[in-house]
């Protein structure tokens, strides 16, 4: 955690210093408002040279959402908060870029399952609410997650005014899973301790297909 934070702040301080060297240089700052998959965020975008730029981006957001795996319903909130820090290369002086960079996020999903007069299947077997009360469960994304794509945005040596902006890419992340149950007198603790970890564990190989995470952003920014 301490090195990821000293790769951010890093990260930082060249983004500052390629905004004031965009600015005495001419190229162009822009900045405005992105819809994207991790949420809705704002955009820094200073052009260092009229091929190279700096961007930096914070999304976020929450949605409701119910989750379903192995036959269990759960009922939660995805939360979603993302930053980038990207390089952008502009091959052809125009606004086309390839990009590449880190994210560092902060996405998870918490849901749970209320049983009533209903079972729930944990590891193949049948459970009533008198032996697992509820079933809780979490998702969270690594930290720091590299990110690669394909977009348009600030143009060099455009005008002032606005522009459209738009990204495709994807990050690669992994996912962390954990089950927590209040199992009751009912049911034997070490079975309910043996039948949640098996179920954890088929619950993470299912979400492993989130190591790469799609990013598909639109927007329109100002250039000063």
């Amino acid at each position: 955690m301490q090195a990821n934070r000293k790769i951010i702040g890093s990260l930082l301080v060249l983004l500052v210093a390629a905004g004031l060297t965009g600015s005495a240089s001419a190229q162009g700052v822009g900045g405005g408002l992105r819809l994207d998959t991790p949420g809705i965020g704002l955009e820094l975008e200073p052009l260092v040279t009229e091929r190279f730029g700096i961007r930096g981006l914070v999304s976020g957001g929450s949605l409701l959402n119910d989750w379903d795996e192995s036959g269990t319903r759960y009922d939660g909130k995805s939360r979603f908060g993302t930053g980038f820090l990207l390089a952008d290369w502009h091959p052809y002086a125009t606004g086309f870029r390839l990009s590449g960079g880190l994210a560092y996020s902060n996405q998870r999903f918490v849901g749970a399952t209320r049983l009533g007069a209903g079972t729930i299947n944990i590891n193949g077997a049948h459970y009533s609410s008198a032996q697992v009360g509820s079933l809780d469960g979490r998702v969270t994304l690594s930290r720091a997650s590299p990110y690669l794509g394909v977009g348009w945005g600030l143009t060099p040596r455009a005008r002032s005014g606005l522009y459209f902006s738009a990204d495709l890419g994807v990050m690669y992340q992994r996912p962390s899973v954990m089950l927590m149950s209040n199992c009751g007198p009912a049911m034997p603790a070490s079975l309910c301790a043996q039948d949640i970890r098996a179920e954890e564990a088929e619950f993470r190989d299912a979400e492993d297909h989130q190591r790469l995470y799609p990013v598909i952003s639109v927007g329109f920014g100002l250039r000063f």
